[in-house]
């Protein structure tokens, strides 16, 4: 999943997967409509749903996994949250 984050301008900015389960990615740019309809399609073209209960989550049914992209503030990105399913 990391290569397909950073095909998408994704990066790596914590990597906590041994201790609590979560990559922590930054992109530049803002989470507009056009840039969630783009990480939406990629993720649902590698096997993601998006959570129909959850803003901007999407769940791998297979693994259980879970990605979060979480709006930053003006001019400072988003960032997107990989965790396991064994995470929290």
């Amino acid at each position: 999943m990391q290569k397909l984050f950073e095909a998408e301008g994704y990066k790596l900015v914590e990597d906590a997967w041994d201790e609590h389960g979560r990559l922590t990615f930054i992109h530049d740019d803002d989470v507009d409509r056009a840039h969630l309809n783009r990480i939406t399609r990629t993720l649902q073209i590698a096997g993601w749903e998006k959570s129909k209960t959850e803003l901007r989550t999407f769940r791998h049914p297979a693994s259980g996994e879970i990605v979060e992209v979480e709006p930053g503030g003006p001019d400072s990105g988003h960032f997107l949250h990989y965790m396991s399913a064994l995470a929290g």
